[in-house]
């Protein structure tokens, strides 16, 4: 997707070692439109948005704002997919770059600078370059995820897309089932070659389904097993 970024206000210094960030597009008073508090005083927290008026929250807690300037969309779908580069390739975005580990979080979440850091330490060692938390209740099935998913009208909309990757993922030898499953809202990255070809093969099934990336990284982590890891605990409370 071309798009021509906005300004942001320049901020001095700040480690290279980490860097957080969340994203929301849409309009405004919308449920999803979440300013979360900002995990880090060490290291910088970016806000990404289409939208100004949610900047100019993020702005006031503490975020680096920087605004994407393409067009909110109609439909919750249209632009929950718009916020999907951001999720699964942050190398596409200069701010994002040059960073040892990013951080992603759902902006509904609450997540805290000191976790992130023990993570890293303790969890994220070679070859894994990519940490994310277990689903809570489906462990195993992505058929599974597509049921739940399915009642949401902006997902329903593309469900015989899910079913065809499926279908497709398993006719060329994937499986349905696999050792663990996984929320994509909280994503510890050691930046490189590897994790971006992942999030590269990523965005493209998402782009070819639609907004549901659970279903499509189910897979992605099934080609790239020894390298992504599930968290040891459940992390990051919705607000």
């Amino acid at each position: 997707m071309q798009r021509k970024r906005g300004t942001r206000r320049k901020q001095r210094g700040g480690s290279k070692h980490l860097v957080f960030y969340t994203c929301y597009f849409g309009p405004s008073a919308n449920v999803a439109d979440k300013i979360p508090e900002k995990p880090s005083a060490k290291y910088k927290c970016y806000y990404f948005s289409n939208n100004r008026n949610t900047l100019q929250s993020a702005e006031a807690k503490g975020f680096i704002p920087v605004f994407i300037d393409t067009p909110i969309k109609s439909t919750d779908r249209d632009n929950a997919v718009d916020s999907k580069e951001l999720k699964a390739c942050p190398h596409h975005f200069p701010e994002l770059r040059g960073y040892t580990y990013t951080c992603y979080f759902d902006s509904k979440l609450h997540v805290m600078e000191h976790d992130v850091e023990k993570f890293i330490k303790n969890e994220l060692k070679e070859p894994v370059v990519m940490l994310l938390k277990s689903h809570p209740t489906n462990k195993t099935s992505v058929w599974q995820e597509y049921k739940n998913a399915m009642p949401s009208k902006q997902y329903a909309v593309n469900s015989s897309k899910y079913r065809g990757l499926i279908e497709r993922k398993v006719k060329e030898g994937m499986k349905n089932t696999a050792e663990n499953h996984y929320e994509t809202g909280f994503i510890i990255r050691k930046s490189g070659p590897l994790v971006e070809k992942m999030g590269e093969e990523w965005l493209t099934d998402i782009r070819e389904t639609g907004a549901e990336c659970q279903i499509s990284f189910f897979f992605i982590q099934q080609t790239y097993k020894n390298y992504v890891k599930p968290l040891s605990r459940y992390y990051g409370a919705s607000k």
